[in-house]
């Protein structure tokens, strides 16, 4: 980077400064903290960077950062950032009914966002119909009930030329969703060509820290390949695998962690599906991940620019990608939950702003979901969804931060950290392929156990007060009655969800729905596809429970051993 002459010119300049310009200052303003931390990571922050700080981590512009839209794409996947376009704008929703939904999702692109992450309750995403004794008092709540074709075509009763991008989250019984999905979207006569769906499908996760699992892994591992499969197949502009690391993230993962967790997964995901025949060229760019940005700026800024270098890297040196459209990583980037805080809810819009920031300041996706500040107390309001939809827009068109392309390019500070991000997670990865790759690292319960290890850590920072979060540990105040509206769920939607399945069950041809259902068993038991059987079995208005159950026949569930599950 230096000539030695210059380097040695620096270093006397730089302890010239320390013993004098410093010195004189710390005399009579001495620091308020013996030492200062990065949030996450617990690395050393120093007062001052210099160049000196990059030639100790060996950096090169052109290796290391290079121009936006070429490899290693540190500093973004497109050419022009968001000078050209920007990112689709998303929000979560799920709750109630189908009907309920879709009104949701219709008020909220009205409110400008482009992109919704539809969330289904938790008697969906574990497998059961809404009849189903487990599934007493969580219909509708956490989520969207599903538990047939009327409820998907109900649920999608949207203005498609409003909407770019919808993510639909149903991890376990993927190709069951996205059955509906195909079938709800004929019947409505909607084109699929016309809006990008992008499935999560990332059941490896939820093993490794989320829990709404069905099947075994292996089995979970062979559903979402069956999906990645049809879907490159019948709708090459879909998105058949997010690897949604911000839930790792959200289990108290470090950068660090959820980096290498992650690409781990997603490279199980690659390898299984390389072997139905893919070339990488072809195959890695249907891949794209979901992160989660805390509230260490600088920290959340180099993680996102490290998450492309090594996704690059990953793609180029160990797979053997040459197409740089192969090497892009695409990623929807996202203000973190586990930032939010009960009390003092109000603050929470301040901290969604800063990370916001963070995320389009670093090219932060081609998407990107903002969390809402009422969360931690219930699901979102109208009001808060509007708050959330400004955040979007403020940051987008009065910062300045998406008018040029990655902004702190060169920061000594950002570039020490992107690199040393990127060297800590290739270490990591190296360690979890020695184990056999990241389904046998989830199999011995090796995610799960770092996790927790991580989560008593950070949580212990937080009761001691080594992390400040205000309004729970710092500049505390008496709070009195909650001061704003919260969603209540309807009490009615479980009843009605359950009257709506029993008229369903008694109209339909039930011997046409147990043949599919036989069916389904069949290509359970074989190798064949399971997406095009289960579209069929969907059309009979056989219900999401009952296609779960034929598949828990064949597969079994999974019961993970209490020694390794962690989190």
């Amino acid at each position: 980077m230096q000539d030695e002459q210059s380097k040695q010119a620096l270093q006397r300049r730089l302890h010239e400064w320390e013993r004098h310009t410093l010195a004189r200052n710390l005399e009579s303003r001495p620091e308020r903290k013996q030492e200062f931390k990065t949030q996450a990571m617990k690395w050393p922050v120093k007062r001052l960077y210099t160049p000196l700080d990059l030639e100790e981590v060996g950096f090169d512009y052109l290796r290391d950062v290079g121009f936006p839209g070429e490899y290693p794409f540190t500093r973004g996947t497109e050419a022009n950032g968001y000078r050209s376009d920007l990112w689709t704008m998303m929000q979560v929703t799920g709750f109630g009914t189908g009907e309920d939904w879709a009104e949701r999702g219709r008020y909220m692109l009205d409110r400008g966002l482009t992109g919704l992450f539809l969330e289904y309750d938790l008697p969906t995403t574990n497998g059961f119909d809404s009849d189903h004794p487990l599934a007493a008092g969580e219909v509708g709540r956490a989520g969207v009930a599903l538990d047939s074709l009327d409820d998907m075509e109900a649920l999608l009763d949207l203005p498609f030329e409003k909407l770019q991008r919808l993510t639909s989250i149903c991890n376990g019984p993927q190709t069951i969703n996205l059955a509906m999905i195909i079938a709800a979207l004929e019947k409505r006569g909607v084109d699929p060509e016309s809006f990008t769906l992008q499935m999560p499908n990332a059941i490896l996760i939820e093993y490794t820290c989320v829990g709404r699992y069905i099947y075994p892994p292996d089995h979970g591992l062979r559903i979402a390949t069956d999906a990645i499969e049809y879907t490159i197949k019948n709708h090459p502009n879909w998105i058949p695998i997010s690897v949604i690391s911000a839930q790792i993230y959200a289990a108290y993962a470090n950068p660090v962690q959820e980096l290498a967790y992650g690409f781990a997964i997603a490279k199980s995901y690659l390898d299984a599906a390389l072997e139905r025949g893919f070339d990488i060229d072809t195959l890695a760019p249907y891949f794209s991940f979901v992160t989660g940005i805390d509230m260490d700026f600088f920290e959340g800024v180099s993680k996102l620019r490290a998450y492309r270098k090594i996704w690059a890297r990953i793609m180029k040196e160990q797979y053997g990608a040459r197409d740089p459209e192969a090497m892009k990583l695409r990623i929807t980037g996202s203000p973190g939950t586990m930032s939010l805080t009960l009390q003092q809810p109000l603050n929470n819009i301040a901290r969604l702003g800063i990370q916001m920031l963070a995320c389009a300041a670093a090219n932060g996706g081609y998407a990107m979901n903002t969390p809402l500040h009422d969360e931690a107390h219930a699901l979102p309001t109208e009001e808060t969804i509007a708050v959330g939809a400004g955040i979007h827009h403020i940051v987008a068109h009065e910062s300045g931060v998406a008018d040029t392309v990655d902004p702190f390019a060169g920061s000594y500070y950002v570039e020490s950290m992107t690199k040393r991000m990127e060297d800590a997670v290739f270490a990591e990865l190296e360690k979890i392929d020695s184990m056999g790759g990241g389904l046998a690292a989830i199999k011995a319960g090796y995610f799960q156990k770092e996790l927790a290890r991580e989560q008593f850590e950070r949580i212990r920072a937080i009761e001691k007060g080594e992390r400040v979060l205000v309004g729970v540990n710092h500049a505390n105040r008496e709070e009195g009655e909650r001061s704003f509206e919260i969603h209540r769920p309807d009490p009615e939607v479980e009843k009605r969800q359950i009257e709506k399945l029993k008229r369903l069950r008694d109209g339909r041809d039930n011997a046409a729905v147990q043949t599919s259902l036989d069916r389904l068993r069949d290509a359970a038991r074989g190798s064949d596809n399971l997406v095009p059987v289960c579209i069929e079995a969907v059309k009979t208005y056989a219900t999401h429970g009952e296609m779960c159950d034929a598949l828990r026949d064949v597969f079994g569930v999974y019961t993970p051993d209490s020694t390794t599950t962690g989190v």
